[in-house]
């Protein structure tokens, strides 16, 4: 299948004049397609499931802000905002443009990030599972910080490397339970405060539930 065209400008100009690009490991989450758009398509529910079923993940709120745009914060450390740039039935382009700053606040760094998406829906004996392989490609506003990228780059490296696993742990934990056990955890979800009635809703139909367990 061809690549999906990208007619942002922003977008094309990190791709094009990236500081730093990382092909990532093949990620393996279990469930079908279907499942796995369903909960792209909803980031704050997303981060809502992973801040309960994984605990590193409890700093990190999404929050929409209209017109595509979604608010990440992870308590200061990250800040800014994705946007779903290009979709296809396997594949997705988002565009991140915001800051980070170390626990430590040592470095504190501005730009734009492009990250692509592939997926494919597998299966092993009866169950379903979906690979995806992610692609980053990082452009920094600070110039100094690309005439030092040498220095950088480790450092850059492994926060991509702590950040990816930590997501992709959550993205793991998320897709098991989903998938093998919806029902328990529809009745997990309906004793969180943080979950919306129209999210509770969706998930009850896009699952088929039984809101009293039976």
């Amino acid at each position: 299948m061809p690549p999906l065209a990208i007619e942002d400008p922003a977008t094309r100009e990190v791709v094009e004049r990236y500081t730093l690009a990382r092909q990532l490991k093949t990620v393996r989450v279990t469930g079908t397609l279907k499942t796995t758009d369903w909960v792209m398509d909803r980031p704050p529910f997303a981060a809502t499931l992973a801040r309960h079923l994984h605990p590193p993940m409890e700093r990190y709120r999404i929050t929409e802000k209209g017109n595509g745009r979604y608010e990440v914060d992870d308590l200061g450390a990250l800040r800014g905002t994705v946007r779903l740039i290009a979709r296809g039935p396997d594949r997705r382009v988002y565009f991140v443009e915001g800051q980070f700053r170390s626990l430590a606040h040592l470095l504190k760094l501005s730009g734009s990030m492009v990250f692509t998406l592939e997926y494919r829906e597998r299966w092993e004996g009866n169950e379903p599972y979906v690979e995806v392989d992610p692609q980053l490609f990082l452009r920094l506003d600070n110039i100094v910080a690309h005439g030092i990228l040498k220095i950088l780059a480790p450092l850059l490296h492994g926060i991509i490397d702590r950040r990816v696993a930590n997501l992709t742990a959550a993205a793991q934990i998320v897709s098991q339970r989903l998938t093998r056990d919806p029902q328990g955890l529809y009745q997990e979800i309906r004793t969180w405060p943080d979950v919306r009635p129209e999210e509770l809703d969706e998930y009850r139909r896009a699952f088929r539930t039984d809101e009293e367990g039976g």
